[in-house]
């Protein structure tokens, strides 16, 4: 399984999205303060692998993430948002992933149909001598958004990790989801001492299966603006009372972190 787990990772895409306003103005008392409406989640998080090629550089890669933003974006998909996710480890099979946030599945085949009919060839002249793709790599999430954050990363560059997780003999989704309350709860109380983080995390799920390994049962993936965040979360979870459950109720891998870049976003 390691390297299908070394691999991937979303940013529960969810929390890339601005928050709407009202222009409307207040002519009588003012009226109740409605919610903010919850964030859309998406259908699925998809991850496609990608591979360095040798005249790889970074101006290369964001002139060309800058190209295909303004394609998808003309194209019209209904992309929730793209990032680019690269590793910060030596990983087994791909450089660096392209990472896209989809509303539906028919949205996702609809998107990848006029792709490969009227872009894909363009594309591949133009980045052949910087990365190459396969979309035989590109592996589909279905995300489940926990406790949001409550300073939201708006920087669009952010600190990511996946751990690939299997349930324990007896153990399932409601236990997780136990788990998931109690972390809240330590969030809750960890921001009342320290102030507002823009931690948060999603779980997902996989909506393939591997032919040749386990498939992990879910991806728990952790989001901070900020490397410091990152380490000051870590050392209070660290004494935190329910960090043992997690390791009663799942084995996970190692955390594979990422340095992520949002690429695209449609109202940019």
């Amino acid at each position: 399984m390691k390297r299908i787990l070394t691999l991937l990772s979303i940013f529960a895409l969810t929390a890339c999205g601005g928050e709407s306003t009202s222009t409307e103005s207040v002519t009588a008392a003012p009226a109740p303060a409605a919610e903010a409406p919850a964030p859309q989640v998406p259908a699925m998080v998809e991850f496609v692998w990608h591979q360095k090629a040798d005249g790889f550089t970074d101006e290369a890669l964001q002139s060309h993430t800058e190209y295909w933003a303004n394609v998808a974006r003309e194209a019209d998909w209904g992309l929730m948002v793209a990032a680019v996710m690269t590793p910060r480890f030596e990983a087994d099979g791909f450089d660096f992933l392209w990472v896209m946030a989809w509303p539906t599945q028919e949205a996702r085949d609809n998107a990848w149909a006029d792709w490969a009919e009227n872009h894909e060839p363009a594309w591949l002249e133009l980045t052949q001598n910087t990365f190459t793709y396969s979309a035989e790599h590109a592996y589909g999430f279905a995300p489940s958004p926990g406790r949001q954050a409550t300073a939201p990363n708006a920087s669009g560059s952010s600190v990511v990790e996946f751990l690939f997780c299997e349930y324990n003999e007896g153990k399932g989704e409601a236990d997780r989801k136990a788990f998931e309350a109690m972390h809240a709860a330590f969030m809750d109380g960890y921001e009342a001492e320290v102030g507002a983080t823009s931690y948060w995390w999603t779980v997902m799920t996989p909506m393939f299966e591997l032919p040749d390994q386990n498939t992990p049962d879910y991806m728990w993936t952790n989001f901070w603006a900020t490397d410091a965040e990152r380490e000051a979360g870590y050392a209070a979870y660290a004494e935190a009372e329910h960090a043992g459950k997690a390791l009663e109720d799942a084995t996970c891998q190692d955390p594979a972190p990422f340095d992520s870049r949002v690429i695209y976003l449609p109202s940019a």
